[in-house]
């Protein structure tokens, strides 16, 4: 009988835990059919459930920010919502307990500020914005591997602590992978980025951005420049007269690469 009730607990949490993932995720569909964007159908994997969102880069930054933060958001609403009718019982509800646990320690892990987590996306469009995308990718790669060790090292803690629960280490270990590997993914999303500003719901609307540039600055250091919600334009020596748009930036980088200066743009092609 004692067993029975072992097992029959554990199931209890394996469909607490499944339940609380798919609403993380499903709550991140509806964000973004809500505001536009496409959706492939999601699947399962150890460690969560993935979905591949689409035309993501169409959307306004806001879009973008609620539906990074629909999941954690969802997950932190059950948990509030359970703990509370916990509380106010008069003997307390301990699945309740539990299921009000699960969602905050999803919710909060996916708040951490590395890719693939909500968190990151939310972390890499922020700094992407303010210091351009091809700077923020090795800058949240890094962060991201920085991470992955300390949860890693976090877990053998945990293990020592707590035998046969890795949940920690299993973490830093795909943490550490993902960030191993993101380098092809992250430069398919500059190039989308720079597709999506030219969409035509965004065109119109998307902010001008002036970087005073030297006129030395080397051509791979201003296209590190260009951020994904604003079309940039750059001030050779700060002067107004002398401007460099992005894509003219691009377009030169296309035909020539990305060596020399950007003062050898500006004698090729007139902003």
């Amino acid at each position: 009988m004692n067993a029975l009730i072992t097992v029959f607990g554990w199931l209890v949490t394996a469909a607490m835990i499944i339940a609380s993932i798919a609403l993380h995720e499903w709550a991140h569909i509806f964000a973004i059919r809500f505001m536009g964007g496409q959706v492939e159908n999601p699947k399962f994997f150890p460690l969560g459930m993935i979905a591949k969102a689409r035309r993501l880069e169409t959307l306004h930054s806001w879009e973008r920010y609620v539906i990074y933060a629909a999941g954690p958001a969802a997950n932190f609403a059950v948990a509030i919502w359970s703990f509370t009718v916990s509380e106010i019982s008069y003997v307390g509800v301990p699945w309740l307990d539990e299921l009000a646990f699960y969602n905050f320690a999803l919710g909060f892990f996916n708040l951490t500020p590395a890719l693939p987590m909500d968190g990151g996306r939310i972390t890499w469009q922020f700094i992407g914005n303010r210091i351009g995308i091809l700077r923020t990718n090795r800058f949240i790669t890094r962060l991201g591997i920085a991470i992955s060790y300390a949860f890693i090292v976090l877990g053998f803690v945990q293990v020592i602590l707590f035998p046969f629960n890795i949940t920690l280490l299993c973490a830093g270990m795909f943490l550490r992978h993902r960030n191993k590997n993101l380098a092809p993914e992250l430069t398919a999303a500059f190039y989308r980025a720079q597709d999506g500003k030219n969409s035509e719901n965004r065109a119109r609307t998307l902010p001008v951005k002036e970087i005073p540039l030297p006129r030395d600055t080397k051509i791979k250091h201003a296209l590190e420049r260009i951020a994904g919600d604003y079309f940039i334009t750059f001030l050779i020596d700060g002067k107004k007269e002398r401007l460099l748009r992005e894509q003219t930036l691009i377009n030169y980088v296309f035909k020539h690469g990305i060596t020399g200066t950007v003062e050898e743009i500006t004698s090729t092609y007139t902003a």
